[in-house]
């Protein structure tokens, strides 16, 4: 049977969740968390909450889940030191790779659990995570039953969602609130831009129904998953103790909820009910919806006192963490930092047409072009030059098409991939491979951590300013032109804001309560890219980015026409400003 995990953003949560038969409880310190504005926990705090788990026979894991930057990392590591001496958590939840990798080798005997911030999609990621040291993975909301089944038979740990809010971006993909709004998802700052009204038919089209997959337990249970858990650390007490009483008996009874008990979550916290839309593979309208009046009309009239539930049994010993094993950099299938210099020409929306390409060719140092496009015939002159841009995630029912694709754009003659995930570059052994911005890189700890992964090129994370230390054994790659992209999604936005036609390059247009127009671009399965409303424009800044090690300057090329390519490219060999509007973000 699942374990019960439970989320607590204050002391009166955690003794609720705890009264109300949590087996574990995650919550979070006053720093280095996704929800930092929870009330969360000082450090004599944390020091109570371990022994008030301790003496319940409940494991508790301290969430560390956001990026780091450079000069953090010693006031992490003495945060970890202190939770290890005072608070002796079960476990660390962790995003950022180049935190995990210095965890590992300073404290060996902590446990580390994968957040889902690292965007854990694919059961490949298993062999890697384990291979790192940690003992449990907390799937992304968005993975169907199959590829959770398919995660839980690796024998590697297994966490997933099973009610609360979820996103409609991935998990450690939304870059919104940081770009627009200075207020960083992946730093526990998120301002939930996706909660607000926009205009057009569907005022709130980016709102998705809290999940609640209360009446899947049985099938949980059979999959294996070893822990479910609540979202909710923003939530009253009440809250914890009421949702996570519902689950403990239907965990003990082993079996789904009834229409009563479903009736009873809805009027504790709803969104215009609940989704299971993601487990069922059922990604459809109905997956959205707002807090109403009504919602809330029913959570002011609940009156739910929620039993207390019998002390749970001594929890196992935790097994020692796993050697920590990080694979050798292959010189020989990577390219060499000065071997790749000048303009990297990026094209997610609209293909450029010969002529551009034939024009530009000898200068620009690669070509990105999506993995289903970049083996069309008329691209065999630069084939030599082009990378295939992989999909941001890949399920269990996507893998045999993608690994055709990648095999048609290697018999094709193609040697480059653009990847998102380490899982990838299994899939792209063949091929030199460059790290995506979705590698979240902000700090130098994770950039060597991956050069041991014989990446050839590494792009820095948007959210950075681009100034890395010189010595890296990957080329450095940055946004110079182009609309950050925002979110992706695997429900199709374009849908629900209006008429998709389920073609490969479908467009459409997001527009916010202030008019700014956010461009969408859909892929196959109705997943889609939302792009800023603005570019980013850093170009005249090159100088000064070469001087820190960046040899790459990426120009990401969504709606544009070629003109305005065009434009860009001659602005890349000037130090001027461009004389649209643009952001630096």
């Amino acid at each position: 049977m699942p374990l019960i995990l439970a989320p607590a953003g204050s002391m009166q949560a955690l003794k609720s969740a705890i009264d109300a038969g949590a087996d574990e409880i995650y919550l979070g310190g006053s720093a280095f968390n996704a929800r930092i504005n929870a009330a969360n926990f000082d450090n004599n705090a944390l020091i109570q909450a371990g022994k008030l788990c301790r003496n319940a026979n409940v494991g508790l894991h301290i969430t560390l889940n956001t990026l780091i930057y450079d000069k953090e990392f010693s006031d992490a590591l003495a945060y970890v030191d202190f939770l290890s001496e005072k608070v002796k958590p079960n476990a660390l939840i962790v995003q950022d790779l180049g935190l995990a990798k210095e965890i590992r080798e300073k404290f060996p005997h902590l446990a580390l659990h994968a957040s889902t911030q690292m965007r854990i999609h694919s059961f490949a990621d298993a062999e890697f995570l384990k291979n790192l040291g940690f003992t449990r993975a907390v799937l992304a909301r968005e993975l169907p039953k199959e590829d959770i089944k398919a995660f839980v038979d690796t024998g590697l740990e297994t966490e997933i969602f099973v009610h609360g809010a979820i996103c409609i971006s991935e998990s450690g993909g939304c870059l919104m609130s940081s770009v627009i709004g200075n207020r960083s998802g992946n730093r526990g700052e998120c301002a939930q831009p996706c909660r607000l009204p926009c205009k057009g038919k569907n005022k709130f089209p980016l709102s998705v129904k809290d999940m609640c997959l209360a009446d899947h337990i049985k099938e949980i249970s059979d999959i294996g998953v070893t822990s479910i858990k609540i979202e909710g650390r923003m939530k009253s007490p009440e809250y914890v103790g009421a949702v996570t009483s519902v689950y403990r008996r239907l965990v003990d009874e082993n079996r789904n909820a009834t229409k009563k008990e479903i009736e009873l979550l809805e009027s504790i916290f709803s969104r215009s009910g609940f989704t299971d839309g993601y487990f069922v593979s059922k990604i459809t309208k109905e997956m959205f919806g707002i807090r109403t009046e009504e919602d809330k009309r029913k959570t002011e009239q609940l009156k739910f006192t929620p039993p207390k539930a019998e002390k749970r049994a001594n929890r196992e010993e935790q097994a020692v963490p796993p050697q920590m094993i990080i694979p050798q950099r292959d010189e020989e299938k990577t390219l060499s930092p000065a071997k790749q210099k000048g303009l990297v020409l990026r094209f997610e929306g609209k293909l450029p047409s010969d002529e551009f390409l034939k024009k530009h060719i000898e200068s620009a140092a690669r070509i990105d072009l999506p993995l289903r496009y970049c083996y069309q015939k008329r691209f065999t002159p630069y084939k030599d030059k082009i990378s295939a841009i992989l999909p941001r995630s890949v399920f269990l029912n996507e893998l045999e098409e993608v690994k055709k694709q990648l095999k048609s754009a290697f018999d094709f003659g193609i040697r480059h991939a653009t990847i998102s995930a380490i899982y990838q570059a299994d899939l792209c052994k063949n091929f030199y491979i460059h790290g995506d911005y979705a590698f979240n890189v902000v700090n130098r700890k994770t950039l060597e951590f991956l050069e041991n992964f014989s990446f050839s090129s590494v792009m820095l994370s948007p959210e950075t300013d681009g100034r890395f230390p010189k010595g890296s054994k990957c080329a450095l790659e940055y946004i110079g032109y182009g609309r950050t992209p925002l979110m992706y999604t695997r429900t199709c936005v374009i849908r629900n804001i209006g008429e998709c036609f389920g073609k490969e390059r479908c467009f459409g247009i997001l527009t916010d309560r202030t008019g700014a127009k956010f461009p969408i671009i859909s892929a196959p399965n109705h997943t889609n890219t939302i792009y800023n409303s603005l570019p980013a424009y850093r170009l005249d800044k090159k100088a000064e980015l070469k001087k820190c090690g960046v040899g790459l300057m990426t120009l990401l090329f969504t709606d544009e026409p070629e003109a305005r390519m065009e434009e860009i490219i001659a602005l890349s060999q000037t130090k001027e400003k461009p004389k649209f509007e643009y952001t630096r973000r």
